[in-house]
């Protein structure tokens, strides 16, 4: 199949991430705008949501509050690679019913989903998915929607983690090198965003449109912007490292990796770092 395996996934799937991934949730939320669903997508009339990668299924925990009170109860279905990180597999309140399953987004999804929904959801997947699976993700994720239903696609590049420095100084580009390494190792896509938006319209999605967002001009932000990068790279870049150096370099290069994080850790109590993230949207057309 070609694909990024869970043994070669950038991040982990253990308690620690599972609540550094729901930390985020907000912090992400805030960056495009306060509100989950990307303000260019109506929502009088959603009442089926998908979200596929969905991780702790913390985004679609989130929607009911931002979605304008219905008489219908609202449907929302997460879909990942990988149970892990499920804190359940269905919960329903009057309200809201709301599942948690098991499928590899690459695949097509079961027929009982196709046309089922108003949104689905995608968050983040840079880490794991090679340029090719972006093909295969898309069209599933086409499939999933009603006629008119909506694509939200939240995601980020190997920029997506910079500093407010002109230039960069070595620390920052020395990891960012890191990174790039590893993506280009796994064969990883390297700027995701710019790849969804032009399939997005191959596929036959229409009003397709990508919002670049940033912390820079956001300085309520810049504290938990900074808080959240070192947190992720406590994880990706010994992760970026295990990926790109095998056998008796190993060692040495993890023990380089540990001083690359000490070192610009401290560098950012000193500048300030960014986090870049984009949104691509699309919709599904009605004659489709």
């Amino acid at each position: 199949m070609g694909s990024v395996g869970e043994d070669l996934y950038l991040l982990n799937r253990n308690p620690e991430e599972s609540a550094r991934l729901n930390k985020q949730h907000g912090f992400l939320v805030d960056l495009i705008g306060g509100t989950p669903i990307h303000p260019s997508i109506p929502t009088d009339n959603v009442t089926a949501v998908a979200d596929v990668g969905t991780g702790t299924g913390v985004w679609l925990a989130s929607l009911p509050d931002s979605l304008p009170t219905s008489n219908t109860p609202l449907y929302l279905h997460g879909f990942d690679i990988s149970p892990t990180q499920f804190p359940f597999y269905k919960d329903t309140t009057p309200t809201r019913e709301l599942h948690l399953s098991v499928h590899d987004a690459r695949n097509r999804f079961p027929a009982e989903h196709h046309g089922r929904y108003d949104l689905v959801h995608l968050r983040l997947l840079v880490g794991a998915f090679q340029e090719d699976d972006y093909v295969r993700t898309i069209h599933n994720v086409y499939e999933l929607l009603k006629p008119g239903g909506h694509l939200q696609w939240d995601e980020c590049s190997c920029s997506a983690f910079a500093t407010a420095e002109d230039p960069p100084s070595e620390i920052t580009r020395a990891v960012q090198q890191i990174i790039v390494d590893a993506v280009h190792n796994l064969q990883l896509a390297v700027d995701p965003p710019a790849l969804i938006e032009r399939l997005a319209g191959e596929v036959g999605f229409v009003d397709v449109a990508r919002t670049r967002y940033t912390t820079l001009d956001k300085p309520h932000l810049h504290g938990t912007a900074r808080a959240w990068i070192l947190k992720l790279m406590t994880t990706l870049l010994p992760n970026s490292v295990a990926s790109c150096v095998r056998g008796a370099e190993r060692e040495a290069a993890m023990q380089r990796a540990e001083r690359l994080l000490k070192e610009f850790e401290g560098h950012c109590e000193r500048v300030l770092p960014l986090v870049n993230l984009q949104v691509i949207v699309g919709r599904k057309p009605l004659s489709a």
